[in-house]
């Protein structure tokens, strides 16, 4: 058999399938998905890992490719529309964590519904979460010691906690967010079907309120799209700097001008958010701000922006 008739009888991946499925409910957001820089051949392993946990909590692809598929094409649309507003108006759609936990959080339509496997597919199929999940894992996940107690504020997907186990299996970890509906998104992403294991715990609150931990008590820290959720970002920064060990590390990510559902409070700017940190107690280590359009630049004002950062406490 030739090389060209094995690549024939190629059974298609998990992510062949998610891609097809998406072409047929959305062509253009197939086609946009595609252009993104990196190229999506690169983005097509972290897709295709994705889609094996899932199927190990629902099984056949026929039982959930269709329905995740919806959710990332919902999420996608959403984020467009409310781009479009928000450039009109220079305002988010929402401006306080009340209505954001109304709206989204404690939504069964919303959380319960599309919005988290959504999120999900964008860490391979949006380029800046693609390169942000990288970051994450060669700069923070390749810092953690042996047993290293790590603490995630806003679980989402399970994403980080699956890379976490899968690079660091002997972590120690607890995970807080303000939504059931995430919490269990993330406990059976990570774990399957069970939803349990001894190396995690799960906490329900709202960073807002404090941390329900002692001083000193964690050894590192994962802030994925937090700080654009809350009232005072500031607060939460310096409250979350309380908890880290001596010499502890924390990986963020955030965004400038970029609109969601449940956005409220707004970055204009990356310089805005480099400077929220260094006026509350935080180096930024290495950092990656990535313009939603490719034809934007970093210093840009008032366009969307995704970032992430590495940061350590100062002392």
């Amino acid at each position: 058999m030739t090389e060209g008739d094995a690549n024939m009888l190629r059974m298609p991946s998990l992510a062949d399938e998610i891609l097809r499925e998406l072409g047929r409910q959305m062509p253009f957001l197939l086609k946009a998905t595609a252009a993104g820089v990196p190229a999506l051949e690169v983005r097509m392993a972290e897709l295709d890992s994705i889609a094996s946990r899932l199927s190990l909590i629902y099984g056949e692809p026929s039982h959930w490719i269709a329905d995740t598929v919806r959710g990332y094409v919902m999420l996608s649309m959403e984020f467009l529309k409310l781009q479009r507003q928000l450039e009109k108006s220079g305002r988010y759609l929402l401006g306080s964590e009340r209505e954001a936990l109304q709206v989204a959080y404690a939504n069964q339509d919303v959380f319960g519904g599309y919005y988290l496997p959504g999120l999900l597919l964008s860490e391979a199929l949006w380029p800046n979460h693609f390169l942000l999940g990288e970051a994450f894992k060669k700069s923070f996940v390749s810092g953690l010691a042996s047993g290293a107690e790590v603490l995630e504020i806003g679980v989402g997907t399970g994403y980080h906690l699956d890379l976490l186990l899968r690079h660091c299996p002997d972590v120690r970890y607890s995970g807080f967010d303000i939504s059931t509906y995430a919490i269990d998104f993330c406990r059976h992403y990570a774990f399957g079907k069970s939803g349990e294991d001894p190396r995690a715990r799960f906490i329900e609150g709202n960073v807002s309120h404090g941390l329900p931990l002692a001083p000193a008590s964690v050894d590192a820290v994962v802030m994925g799209e937090i700080l654009e959720h809350i009232d005072d970002p500031a607060a939460v920064l310096r409250d979350v700097k309380k908890v880290l060990r001596p010499g502890g590390s924390m990986f963020l990510t955030t965004v400038a001008f970029a609109a969601n559902i449940d956005h409220i409070f707004m970055f204009e700017k990356i310089d805005d958010i480099r400077r929220l940190l260094a006026e509350n107690g935080w180096r930024i280590v290495s950092d990656w701000p990535l313009p939603v359009y490719p034809e934007d630049t970093p210093d840009m004002v008032r366009r969307p922006m995704n970032y992430g950062a590495l940061v350590f406490p100062v002392t």
